[in-house]
């Protein structure tokens, strides 16, 4: 359990199938600016198979983590990494804060939590693609866990890596 700088609780926890739902309604909550940022281009809506794939993960080499309020499950963000198949100990990494739970300290513990499961698993490195104008993700990043570099992705992304380092 945390508590945010504007005294909301959040219980971050695995993520699950029963999360489906939550996660579907967390992403027709978000602004059409988030969900681009996010996906790097404009994404309507979560297919079945994308909610399939979002909430159905192993914890190993798909990790998935949700903010849930204690009190009503409604679903404030969500954190995951997929393991690369050619290097087990870099992972990509993506955080989604919902508009309403922005600046407020959640990605910050989301991405906190994230890492220290990376490093239970023996994760190393985090890799991201990110858009180029997305200052909140570099921001978060660099106050977290510190120093990362990117290079051009093309078409305005950026590749985001991340050493872990000792955690």
């Amino acid at each position: 359990m945390v508590v945010l700088r504007d005294g909301t609780r959040a219980l971050i926890r695995w993520i699950g199938p029963e999360d489906r739902g939550r996660l579907k309604a967390g992403f027709e909550s978000a602004s059409a600016e988030s969900i681009y940022l996010r996906f790097l281009a404009p994404h309507p809506r979560l297919s079945s198979s994308e909610l399939q794939y979002l909430t159905a993960v192993d914890h190993v080499r798909h990790e998935a983590l949700i903010a849930v309020d204690p009190d009503t499950g409604q679903s404030f963000g969500t954190a995951r990494y997929i393991r690369g198949d050619d290097d087990p100990a870099t992972a990509e990494f993506a955080i989604g804060v919902g508009d309403r739970w922005m600046r407020i300290g959640l990605g910050a513990a989301l991405l906190e939590a994230l890492a220290r499961r990376a490093h239970e698993e023996g994760i190393t490195r985090f890799t991201g693609l990110i858009h180029s104008e997305n200052q909140a993700i570099k921001r978060l990043v660099e106050k977290v866990i510190g120093p990362f570099t990117t290079s051009s992705a093309g078409a305005g992304a950026q590749e985001m890596i991340v050493d872990l380092g000792e955690r």
